[in-house]
């Protein structure tokens, strides 16, 4: 057992002996003196590196001293995250650049479109840590930061002159304090390097994601959470050549740098990116690695397809992204196959390819200006040549949604024009002043391109990620493709603050439509307050200020003469609703209605509070339960129990109405809560299941429902034979990596409330496949009999995806389960599809059938 601890005890000793046995091993022989009035990272932290994980506070306290004692560094904070962790940055070059730091980078930008920066220092973006417990590569940061304050080399001095290098040290704060947390909490003295230890095996949710339980390494594209979209404003504040995004992989493996897989390249971005530049930044890494003695490997794996990673952002604006990722200890020491992995180790490994793109990137400064003249020309040949001219998009009846795709467009310094005439197109109307113009024609069209467009063409079948990511499907707004010329109105720089109408106080009701997104924001914080609030099985159509008003399915009443509170208290809860949710609510002086029902129907319903609980924890997937926590935290500000499956057994969930179960094992819910479960769903509770969440209550016999099988079962007398080193890739393409369908949706029922057009886009990535039901209302939504938009899908797939149930609501005893076969919120940008969760949430204990007398 001894002989496990003696690589990382040496490397102890080496560290704490004194700060030049510790520059020995992680600096390269040609650093040359270090500047001694700047502190080493262990003179600050009281630690070797390597032999502690660094808190996120300690990072940025170290980054700031360098600020203080250096005229080669500068630090800004540029945001904070959730849980009020600073984000920072940090900007080195020499003192003189500092002095007109701004007049570079107003020239740097200056030259973006034609590459014409050869007399400006070169500009690239060091990343660190967006996946919190992948650890090592903020340690390197830190040493990388010092090297640059401190080295005295000429070498050094070179590149502070003729570059501008900015740094963000941890991407990911939240997550790596979680995880850094852990690390130093079981780490053992003597450290303890088998993998069984729990120093190695972080509890759910682990460090990985932020605070939503997110992964900021998929946001890039989408934007959605603060900490990225800091990170977007500052990118294109400086719009750096090169951006590094450091990673950590298996603890068997060893070191990948770029370039990847050349079949799973994005082939929207002009080649020279990944058949020059890649190969000769490659020649850099590969003699850094050599040198020191590290292990590596190249173009097996990992994809540039989609957008919204760190190493691939910056490719759709003319820039290199690189991708590292090493081995990782996942704590202080761990055995491997081979020898012991120390976190000293990761680190070395990182900071050395920090290094070598430094020195890469300012050799090749002259490929780089290329490689960005070249990427912006064929954008315009591409634009001029293209077919389609501009997209107009927009829905009238949901600005909410509408002015969240422009603000994400906006974000990617997109142009982006009001539609100042009514314009008939695809089918649809586009009323002028409330739909947007984006012509192709502009600097940034491979984005638009990205963005728009249904899919892509693919050279190879299997997929890191998505094999789609058009994201005017997943905000589900109406759009068209305009072939010929437009007229377009005034530039939009930031959209005006929105107003709604004041509400006018009624003696009688007051009524909404549910197409809003924020509609269910409103029900909400209705029902908060005190209000009975009310939902139309049937379209109504009444006077509203003298004109008729046509109000769809599900539209929401509030009579005011039916509530527990009074006239007055009603009147001020719902206006102060009204401009905080931003819906529209009309006052009413009548229930009589010109078309339709009238509101005194048995078809409005009342809507019941939600009391809604989740199960979390082992094996339930955390990225699917954090878009739920998150879509109701940060959009409804509204509550959810996140409910541990290890303290299921004992919760009383009578306390509940709702209870939601995303895709997971559930290996740890026993027979006897199971039974629970069930018998709570009998006496009237809602189960709402996701994926394989749907799965798991259909195996238990929660509901006489039945799956698709995911495989084919029958046998077939004799497998043809295949070679085995191909067997990867055939199993992995019949896989659904992420893929964009089209299914039919029941506006109808309760689930489809708020839709106003039948054909919706969902997004699959899995294999969980419902038979639609054999009760003829219970299948709410369905896929088409050719339901693909973009992406891939293989033959085998989709077989099974067409015609299947992708919504089934079955009633059991007085309750019900609604049961997805695919995630309606997936990674918090399918604007188009949440909806249809909080329709499920809001209106599912009305979705029984109604029993015919």
């Amino acid at each position: 057992m001894i002989n496990r601890f003696i690589p990382f005890l040496f490397c102890i000793c080496l560290f704490t002996s004194d700060s030049f046995s510790q520059a020995a091993y992680f600096y390269p022989e040609a650093s040359g003196s270090m500047n001694p009035s700047i502190p080493t990272p262990e003179k600050f932290l009281g630690y070797a590196v390597g032999t502690q994980h660094t808190r996120h506070d300690k990072i940025v306290e170290y980054i700031k001293e360098l600020s203080k004692v250096s005229n080669r560094l500068t630090f800004r904070i540029i945001g904070e995250t959730y849980e009020h962790r600073q984000q920072v940055v940090a900007i080195f070059t020499s003192s003189s650049n500092h002095t007109r730091l701004e007049e570079i980078r107003k020239a740097h930008l200056a030259g973006q479109l034609t590459g014409n920066t050869a007399s400006v220092p070169l500009v690239i973006h060091l990343g660190y840590n967006v996946h919190g417990n992948e650890p090592s590569s903020s340690e390197a940061a830190l040493l990388t930061a010092y090297y640059l304050t401190a080295s005295e080399s000429d070498e050094t001095k070179k590149w502070l002159n003729e570059m501008v290098i900015l740094m963000d040290p941890n991407i990911n704060p939240d997550g790596r304090d979680r995880h850094t947390h852990w690390a130093n909490m079981h780490k053992g003295d003597p450290a303890v390097a088998d993998p069984a230890d729990r120093e190695h095996n972080e509890i759910w949710p682990g460090g990985r994601f932020n605070h939503y339980w997110f992964d900021l390494n998929r946001d890039w594209f989408l934007g959605t959470f603060p900490e990225t979209r800091n990170r977007i404003r500052f990118f294109h504040e400086w719009r750096p050549y090169v951006q590094t995004d450091h990673h950590e992989q298996g603890t068997n493996a060893t070191h990948y740098f770029d370039p990847g897989k050349y079949s799973s390249n994005n082939p929207v971005v002009p080649d020279y990116l990944y058949n020059t530049l890649y190969p000769k930044y490659a020649e850099y890494f590969a003699d850094a690695m050599n040198k020191i003695g590290s292990m590596y490997f190249t173009k097996e794996a990992y994809d540039k397809l989609y957008p919204g990673y760190g190493s691939s952002y910056i490719n759709f604006y003319g820039g290199a992204g690189f991708l590292f990722e090493q081995a990782s200890s996942r704590g202080h020491v761990q055995e491997t196959s081979t020898i012991p992995l120390t976190f000293a180790f990761t680190i070395r490994n990182h900071f050395t390819m920090s290094i070598a793109t430094i020195r890469a990137s300012l050799a090749e400064k002259t490929s780089l200006l290329t490689l960005r003249k070249a990427f912006y020309k064929a954008a315009a040949d591409q634009a001029r040549k293209s077919a389609i001219k501009a997209y107009l998009f927009g829905d009238p009846k949901d600005e909410t949604r509408t002015r969240a795709f422009v603000n994400m467009l906006l974000m990617h310094e997109i142009e982006v024009y009001e539609n100042e005439q009514t314009t008939n197109a695809d089918e649809k109307k586009f009323e002028a002043a409330k739909t947007y113009i984006v012509p192709v024609e502009q600097a940034n069209y491979i984005m638009i391109k990205s963005i728009f467009e249904k899919g892509i063409p693919y050279t190879d079948s299997t997929f890191y990620d998505a094999s789609t990511w058009s994201l005017i499907h997943s905000y589900g707004l109406p759009y068209a493709e305009l072939k010929s010329p437009f007229t377009k109105g005034s530039r939009i720089n930031m959209l005006p603050e929105r107003k709604v109408p004041l509400v006018q106080r009624s003696n009688y009701a007051y009524v909404f439509e549910l197409t809003d997104y924020n509609a269910h924001k409103a029900i909400y914080e209705l029902q908060k307050g005190g209000a009975i609030v009310q939902t139309a099985f049937k379209p109504f159509t009444l006077p509203v200020q003298g004109n008729p008003k046509k109000f769809g399915y599900g539209s929401i009443s509030i009579p005011v003469n039916r509530q527990n509170i009074s006239s007055d208290s009603l009147f001020k809860l719902v206006s102060n609703t009204s401009q905080s949710s931003l819906v529209t609510i009309h006052s009413l002086s009548t229930s009589f209605s010109i078309e339709g029902i009238d509101l005194g129907s048995s078809l409005i319903q009342t809507i019941v509070p939600v009391k809604a609980a989740m199960l979390i924890g082992t094996g339930v997937a955390a990225t699917e339960a954090g878009e739920i926590w998150h879509l109701l935290d940060e959009r409804l500000g509204m509550p959810i129990t996140k409910i541990d499956l290890l303290t299921l057994g004992r919760i009383k969930l009578e306390r509940y109405n709702t209870l939601v179960m995303v895709s997971g094992n559930y290996s740890l819910i026993d027979k006897p809560t199971g039974d629970r479960i069930k018998a709570w769903v009998q006496n009237g509770g809602t189960l709402i299941t996701i994926k394989t969440g749907t799965e798991w209550a259909i195996k238990q016999g929660m509901t006489k429902e039945k799956l698709i099988p995911a495989t084919d079962t029958a046998k077939t007398a004799t497998a043809a034979r295949i070679n085995f080193d191909i067997a990867a890739d055939n199993e992995g393409s019949k896989s659904l990596g992420g893929s964009i369908f089209q299914v039919d949706l029941d506006t109808t029922h309760p689930i489809g409330f708020g839709f106003t057009n039948r054909k919706v886009s969902v997004y699959r990535n899995a294999q969980t496949y419902l038979a639609p039901s054999i009760n003829p209302y219970s299948t709410v939504a369905q896929y088409t009999d050719n339901p693909l938009i973009g992406g891939y899908l293989h033959p085998l797939s989709a077989k099974k995806v067409k015609n299947s149930a992708a919504i089934i609501v079955a009633q059991e005893g007085d309750g019900r389960l609604i049961m997805f076969s695919d995630d309606p919120n997936f990674r918090g940008a399918w604007y188009g599809t949440n909806k249809l969760f909080l329709n499920a949430l809001f209106f599912g204990s009305l979705t029984n059938v109604p029993r015919l007398n």
